[in-house]
């Protein structure tokens, strides 16, 4: 049966892209019209010979005859009309067509034509959160959920009508398609999908959308640049890639930057990192506020396919707004995915004592301090080492077998104490350390996350912080706990300044 791995390609990008395959020997070998389609073919007729890696180690035995090298075929037809343009892959083409593609096309399709009861696979990212990005797995009949944090990027299920849409199908930039047509019902099948695209979707998934205001995209290149050039830890990069509906792992690979049409490039790294990209920066004096555009990333893959990233294609980063990087362009989190954060954060216990509210000029050693007449242990100055790098206070204050810790500030600064909490449970977790109170270890049941603020309208639940990074971490943080069996709670005390 045909497999046909389907991109949507905006019209107005049709010219671009067809120019785009002129520069990689990609040429137009036939065209033929189909109901008022017109059908495109193009071929890489004499691909370039891709070097083997392993043929310069073993040379001592290749002497006899001239290193082996592949050629790699690769081939597109392009389906559209004066409104509408598709392509269909062959090959690697879909490394090409990533950059001109509508992004979000697969995920929408999906919403609309898949069974949401039989669920196979789905690749999540997961922001400000130790996942990142995973890739999983499901049993037969298995139901499409959600965690908090979670933005969908790829999903294979069964379809509600395999007679149209096979009875498997693939959704990431692209769909792939196992349905049994001849190329003559091409454009029958675009039509079916540009008919089911204007329908009402079964299921709003949580994703982030694209944002296409020219202002906007500066301004969020200029806050993501600005985070590179202050080693931001907002800011990270990419451990593998979605392609279409192929995943691209860089584990392997050495990387090289590269300032786009000069000669100035990287020393190779084997390690992609933040860091790395900084010291290319800082060594070649590159203003990045004018080239965060015009850096590339060169991929070094053992088995020779090299290829070439824009810098943002592999970043990771996130504002305050609800505005990401994904595969190298601005989104904004939609709000299925909002509302799903909120949800779980309202699920954790929210406590308020008026009797602990304090002046404004009050210090968390201070607060500390005055809680040892309240039967709390003070443990504050207690500090452990992670990573050979951080120092960094475990804890706060323990009582009756729960751990606080206490900050003081805006969401940002609390940011601060959800990352203190993850690194004890961790600590703990791992039986890196425990609790003592004169020889004897005290249990821990509860987490406890103690905020300081000074706010003029008291906090309902903890859905009402206008963070959407304070939003995710403590979200992170209450599956961390859960999955610990122990139990996440908050208590809030106001700061004023009569």
């Amino acid at each position: 049966m045909p497999k046909f791995n389907i991109y949507k390609i905006p019209r107005t990008s049709k010219d671009s892209l067809t120019a785009k395959f002129d520069t990689i020997g990609l040429h137009l070998i036939n065209n033929t019209n189909i109901s008022n389609f017109e059908l495109d073919f193009f071929l890489s007729t004499n691909p370039d010979s891709v070097e083997i890696w392993w043929t310069d180690f073993y040379r001592r035995f290749l002497n006899n005859v001239p290193p082996p090298e592949n050629q790699i075929y690769f081939a597109c037809l392009l389906i559209y009309n004066p409104t509408s343009c598709y392509a269909i892959s062959l090959g690697k083409t879909h490394f090409y067509l990533k950059e001109f593609c509508d992004s979000e096309f697969g995920i929408n399709l999906a919403e609309r034509i898949i069974d949401i009861n039989n669920l196979r696979l789905k690749n999540s990212k997961y922001y400000k959160s130790k996942k990142n990005k995973t890739i999983t797995s499901f049993s037969e009949n298995t139901s499409l959920d959600y965690d908090s944090g979670e933005s969908l990027h790829f999903l294979k299920a069964k379809t509600i009508s395999p007679d149209l849409w096979g009875k498997i199908a693939s959704f990431g930039h692209s769909v792939q398609l196992n349905v049994d047509i001849q190329i003559n019902e091409l454009p029958r099948l675009i039509q079916q999908i540009e008919t089911k695209l204007t329908d009402e979707p079964l299921a709003n998934f949580p994703k982030a959308e694209l944002i296409k205001e020219s202002q906007e995209i500066e301004r969020l290149d200029l806050l993501v640049s600005d985070a590179i050039n202050n080693l931001d830890p907002n800011v990270e990069n990419d451990e593998f890639d979605l392609s279409g509906v192929d995943f691209v792992f860089t584990d392997n690979a050495i990387f090289v930057f590269k300032l786009k049409g000069t000669n100035i490039e990287s020393e190779e790294f084997h390690e992609l990192s933040i860091e790395n990209l900084k010291l290319f920066i800082e060594n070649n004096h590159i203003d990045l506020y004018q080239n965060i555009n015009n850096i590339q990333v060169k991929v070094i893959r053992e088995e020779g396919r090299n290829f070439y990233k824009a810098l943002k294609t592999i970043l990771q980063f996130i504002t305050d707004d609800r505005e990401t990087l994904i595969d190298g362009k601005w989104h904004r989190f939609n709000r299925s995915y909002i509302n799903l954060l909120n949800e779980k954060v309202k699920r954790i216990t929210l406590n308020h004592n008026p009797d602990f509210d304090y002046p404004i000029l009050i210090t968390e050693t201070t607060f500390n301090n005055n809680r040892e007449n309240d039967g709390y242990i003070n443990i504050h100055t207690e500090n452990v080492t992670l990573a050979r790098r951080y120092r960094v206070e475990k804890m706060d204050l323990y009582k009756e077998g729960t751990l606080y810790f206490v900050k003081k500030g805006n969401p940002q600064k609390l940011n601060y104490v959800i990352d203190q909490a993850l690194n004890t449970l961790r600590l703990l977790k791992n039986n890196e350390f425990i609790i003592e109170d004169n020889g004897e270890e005290m249990e821990v049941k509860k987490i406890n996350l103690w905020f300081l603020i000074e706010r003029i309208n008291n906090i309902a639940d903890l859905s009402d912080f206008n963070s959407l990074i304070f939003i995710m971490k403590l979200n992170d943080l209450y599956k961390e706990v859960s999955d610990s069996g122990l139990t996440l709670e908050c208590n809030i005390n106001y700061l004023n300044r009569a």
